[in-house]
């Protein structure tokens, strides 16, 4: 399949692929809600909402980072918050997921300088190109963190999440204990977001 790269604002971004055995990391809810999406150890929000920078209005996708931290920035310690909650960091587990074979994303990392938009909360621009996306055939869209500098987030779409597997799935906060995992301690410390109820 001959895969062409959707313009986005007038820049043609390259086409990069990630090879497999190679590990992301999300946050996500223990069990989801009764609407989530349950897919090859992904509970993921139902299509629709289009809360995220790359929702499809009627496809599920899976965010993702290069690291537990950046995952944690990205989820429940956001620039914007206050403070969070212990009782949303119970909620939630870091899970890791491989890659199985090459994933075949569109790179966008660099191009925030020329578009900030790409980092705004203005997402009907790259929701827009996350649909190109899909009409090509790509697995996805690779994005700077805008929460992390220096690192980087993908958000898969359906044909993307098909090419991993889940590996692990680790407590945020140790049941019986209330211990709080590494990664949470380094990303409140990195935020300065407070825990609320610790």
């Amino acid at each position: 399949m001959n895969f062409k790269t959707p313009q986005l604002l007038g820049h043609t971004p390259p086409i990069l692929e990630i090879p497999a055995h190679q590990v992301w990391h999300r946050v996500q809810r223990k069990s989801g809600r009764g609407d989530s999406v349950r897919l090859k150890g992904y509970v993921l929000a139902p299509p629709g909402g289009l809360a995220g920078r790359f929702d499809l209005p009627d496809e599920a996708t899976a965010y993702m980072a290069d690291s537990p931290e950046t995952a944690l920035y990205e989820s429940l310690f956001r620039r914007e918050l206050r403070s969070c909650h212990l009782s949303r960091i119970e909620q939630r587990t870091l899970v890791s997921f491989e890659t199985v074979a090459p994933v075949r994303m569109v790179d966008l990392r660099g191009l925030e300088e020329r578009y900030p938009v790409l980092q705004s909360m203005r997402y009907e621009t790259s929701q827009a190109f996350a649909q190109a996306c899909r009409q090509q055939g790509l697995h996805g869209v690779l994005y700077a963190s805008a929460q992390h500098p220096s690192h980087s987030c993908m958000c898969l779409l359906k044909v993307g999440i098909e090419q991993t597997k889940k590996l692990d799935t680790v407590e945020l906060v140790q049941p019986g204990t209330g211990q709080l995992h590494k990664a949470v301690i380094l990303a409140a410390r990195g935020s300065q977001v407070p825990i609320l109820g610790a």
